[in-house]
């Protein structure tokens, strides 16, 4: 093998050996490349998730802190003792709705009688 006018180094590039050394190569970096696409997609992934997720809870925190902020005023105060306690200003009347009963109807003897199942007739 010598280098020179007789044989170029285009001979030895262009072998069999050197090409399927080269595809070998060639198979492995795209293989990793392919490896490294998925971790990439799925990073990306995660990462809209964990936006979607930061948006949600900077809205969560912004509704807390205007409820904070009116629980902390005298109405907010207020309304909150009246809710959870039964409570009422000076001068106030408190009226309790409750709903209708049911009224439980006696059957007598006769509907029971009609109310009994055909083959009742033998006994």
């Amino acid at each position: 093998m010598k280098f020179g006018k007789q044989n170029s180094y285009k001979a030895y590039l262009y072998s069999r050996p050197v090409i399927v050394v080269l595809l070998v190569l060639v198979a492995l970096l795209s293989r990793s490349v392919y490896e490294r696409l998925g971790v990439e997609r799925d990073m990306s992934d995660r990462r809209a998730r964990a936006e979607a997720e930061l948006e949600r809870l900077q809205d969560r925190k912004v509704q807390i802190e205007d409820r904070v902020e009116y629980l902390e005023g005298e109405r907010g105060i207020e309304e909150e003792i009246r809710k959870n306690f039964d409570v009422a200003r000076e001068g106030e009347q408190v009226i309790i709705l409750t709903g209708e009963e049911k009224k439980k109807s006696i059957a007598t003897d006769e509907e029971k009688i009609d109310k009994s199942p055909w083959y009742q007739f033998w006994r």
